[in-house]
């Protein structure tokens, strides 16, 4: 090698590594402006902020379970068993102060969210609080640090989720009666259809963000991916939801709105007729464009109106997805044949409902 190429080289590298820096260094910059963006729009929430429940009548229990944004505890509000999802940093993963600012930003946008909601196939928030740690002895927190006082309240579901619910099941060799699982349907599609009526898109819809009641109601939860929709569709920058019931434009990063929660719902309306899980092996692994054309496949024994459906649902354009709202119209009428199928094999209903109606 001439001592021209040489210098050349040692050019190239230093000039490399001087990209390097720089960009290293503008990295570092947008970061900081990221988490300057990030503390203005905490404040500013803070200073917008109003208490919707007293933290001197919070008493928090044991834990019932543990989340992303933090664990979540039974607990009891006025005499009223709650649950109560705490922001919280102190387990095994530890995370930035930037980090747990998003968090809790994150928090603060769903409880603007879910506050107005009120229906009965969904969760039913109670309130939240900035205050909890610092207002008395009585939380049974450990380890209690300032920027963990953001807890929310809400309706405590002692039947715990669907997901637990089929698995249970499917552990037993069980199926449920079809009757339930059109029952099931009708809840949750009930509960997004309104969601949607308010302009309110879930976009992380699956049996684990699906709650029973003691009378097996199914009710909607967990609303930390939910957006207002926009007139126009939304674009993310990164993934929202869970692989597997994602819509495709989701994973795609394309513009979505309302109908990516119709196809979520395709993929639950599946795992509740089979009691099983669509997927089982890890979808991450999976470029957007298999991905997109990945399906459950769907049983021989499923009625076809059932089968249908779910076809309808999760269908790759979302504009030939049905809207929620359609979606209970049909539920409705399957139900209403399965009603009218269980008179012909029963007579005796038909008597009664002669007697009835004289």
């Amino acid at each position: 090698m001439d001592e021209h190429q040489k210098i050349v080289d040692v050019m190239d590298q230093q000039q490399l590594m001087h990209n390097q820096f720089e960009s290293h260094q503008q990295q570092q910059n947008l970061l900081l402006m990221q988490s300057h963006e990030i503390e203005c729009i905490i404040a500013e929430r803070q200073r917008q902020w109003q208490e919707t429940i007293d933290p001197q009548n919070l008493v928090v229990g044991k834990v019932i379970g543990h989340g992303s944004e933090g664990v979540v505890y039974k607990g009891s509000y006025k005499g009223q068993t709650v649950a109560v999802k705490v922001l919280d940093d102190n387990g095994k993963k530890k995370i930035s102060e930037d980090s747990m600012g998003i968090v809790k930003l994150g928090l603060m946008e769903e409880v603007e969210v879910w506050k107005n909601l009120d229906h009965p196939n969904v969760t039913k928030m109670i309130g939240a609080t900035m205050s909890m740690i610092t207002s008395g002895s009585r939380h049974k927190i450990k380890n209690p640090k300032p920027e963990n006082n953001f807890c929310v309240v809400s309706e405590y579901l002692k039947g715990g989720s669907l997901r637990s619910y089929l698995l249970k099941l499917k552990h037993q060799d069980k199926k449920l009666p079809y009757k339930t699982v059109i029952r099931f349907a009708i809840d949750i599609a009930k509960g997004l259809s309104y969601l949607h009526s308010q302009k309110v898109i879930h976009r992380d819809v699956k049996p684990g963000n699906m709650l029973i009641d003691k009378k097996q109601t199914i009710k909607l939860a967990d609303f930390g991916e939910s957006e207002i929709e926009p007139p126009e569709l939304l674009i993310t920058c990164g993934e929202r939801g869970t692989r597997g019931y994602m819509a495709p434009e989701l994973v795609s990063k394309h513009p979505h709105g309302r109908k990516c929660d119709v196809y979520s719902f395709g993929i639950c309306l599946w795992e509740i007729y089979c009691c099983d899980t669509a997927y089982t092996y890890d979808l991450g692994i999976l470029t957007p464009d298999i991905y997109k054309y990945t399906r459950p496949s769907i049983p021989r024994h499923c009625p076809r109106s059932l089968a249908k459906l779910m076809e309808q649902c999760w269908d790759m354009d979302p504009t030939k997805r049905p809207e929620m709202k359609e979606v209970v119209v049909i539920l409705e009428e399957i139900k209403k044949s399965l009603e009218l199928l269980s008179r012909w094999r029963h007579p005796e209903g038909w008597f009664k409902l002669f007697k009835l109606r004289r």
